[in-house]
């Protein structure tokens, strides 16, 4: 990676330097060679694919899709045989079937179609949260990454130079304060070390389960990666969108629409149902018998059971408008806050490279020219060299940080176009 200012690469400065302390970036070891890189698209596929909790969130959409059918079905017929007396009858046989009163079966269809439409919602908004999950994790673990690699040229670096200040100090040229600075900076680097490994092994397992592996499975990531990030719409157009299209947000007006039918059908109680039915009976020495029947309830109680009922529909359904107006309230707090975090993190991608890093790189270069004439510690460039490694760090950090707070604002807003 190589920041231009004023025409002069800090790649340049950091060849010029070579010579003295630095190498490359260590090579992937054994175990990463043999796996192959995980790409970012790759690991929300393979998520989505066999995320087992995702998995469950389909088949519970797949079930709910098949309740309507039957709460709108005619209940079954009813079967009746009996014995008839010795001097009338041998055998009688009969057929009954409930009809509930019209409008109720296709309002309890009604109220379970819209359940069921907001499962396929809430499985739609499933996949939506695991894809910003896999897409975070996975931007942190390349963040990580990153900073280890920069970690290991710091880390040759010192080596380098605790070499370098000990020959000074053996010829006299150098002070005992400056080898021992540097195993004191060497030191740190190794602490730093252990807590990303630390840091990369947890992101690993957190990968590794959203992809429904072994936690101890190795993951490689790419070296490289876009760093173009793109401009969002405005907060308003984002809320607007996110209104319309947020899988949540419609699930639950589903919901809505569900506890109204549940309500429209709990007043259709004060209606009575009706059985109707047929009887074949048998007869020894005279004409088989034939009947009908006809039956109706009487909803007689109106002040009891069907009020109670109603109360507690209208009260759910009053319930859940609520929760429609709160869960609009909070994704346009959300969106706004996923936004903020996205710019936030843009603008200071754009001030460690544009700014921070080329000033940095600029200090190094006139501080190798000082020391190549004598005028400048040994030590100080050698720190200064190191400050540009950090502010390196610096700039992947923030860059993984911008990805994945745009992760989020996707996710937020329900769909992949928010940008301008």
């Amino acid at each position: 990676m190589k920041f231009i200012v004023n025409g002069t690469a800090v790649g340049l400065v950091a060849a010029a330097l070579s010579g003295l302390f630095l190498t490359g970036p260590p090579g992937a070891s054994a175990a990463e060679a043999s796996n192959a890189v995980l790409d970012i698209d790759q690991a929300v596929q393979t998520a989505l694919a066999n995320n087992p909790g995702w998995a469950a969130t389909r088949a519970q959409a797949l079930a709910t899709a098949e309740i309507p059918e039957q709460a709108g079905a005619l209940p079954d017929p009813w079967l009746t045989a009996e014995p008839g007396r010795a001097d009338m009858s041998q055998l009688k046989i009969g057929i009954t079937q409930a009809l509930p009163y019209p409008g109720k079966r296709n309002l309890a269809r009604q109220a379970a179609e819209y359940r069921a439409e907001a499962a396929g919602f809430e499985a739609t908004e499933g996949a939506l949260v695991l894809t910003a999950q896999v897409k975070q994790v996975w931007w942190r673990l390349f963040t990580i990454d990153r900073a280890l690699e920069i970690h290991h040229r710091n880390l040759d670096v010192m080596r380098r130079l605790i070499r370098v200040a000990e020959t000074r100090y053996r010829v006299g040229q150098g002070l005992q304060q400056d080898v021992l600075l540097a195993q004191l900076e060497l030191s740190k680097l190794f602490e730093e070390e252990i807590g990303l490994d630390g840091e990369r092994r947890v992101a690993v397992a957190k990968l590794n389960a959203l992809l429904d592996r072994s936690p101890a499975t190795p993951v490689s990531l790419p070296v490289q990666t876009n760093e173009n990030l793109p401009l969002v719409a405005q907060e308003q157009t984002l809320i607007d969108r996110a209104l319309a299209t947020r899988p949540l947000l419609a699930a639950q007006q589903r919901q809505v629409d569900a506890a109204a039918a549940q309500a429209d059908l709990a007043r259709k109680d004060y209606r009575p149902d009706f059985m109707v039915g047929a009887n074949y009976e048998w007869r020894d020495g005279s004409t088989d018998m034939k009947s009908a029947m006809f039956a109706m309830s009487l909803p007689l109680r109106p002040g009891s059971r069907q009020d109670r009922v109603v109360s507690q529909r209208n009260a759910e359904l009053l319930m859940q408008r609520y929760g429609l107006q709160d869960l609009e309230a909070r994704l346009a707090a959300d969106v706004a806050a996923a936004r903020a975090d996205y710019e936030r993190a843009r603008e200071q991608v754009g001030l460690v490279k544009n700014g921070v890093l080329p000033q940095a790189s600029l200090m190094v270069a006139s501080m190798l020219a000082g020391y190549q004439v004598g005028k400048v510690d040994f030590l100080n460039l050698a720190g200064a060299q190191i400050t540009v490694f950090e502010y390196e760090i610096r700039y992947w950090r923030a860059l993984g940080d911008a990805w994945t707070a745009l992760a989020q604002l996707i996710a937020t807003v329900g769909e992949e176009q928010v940008y301008e």
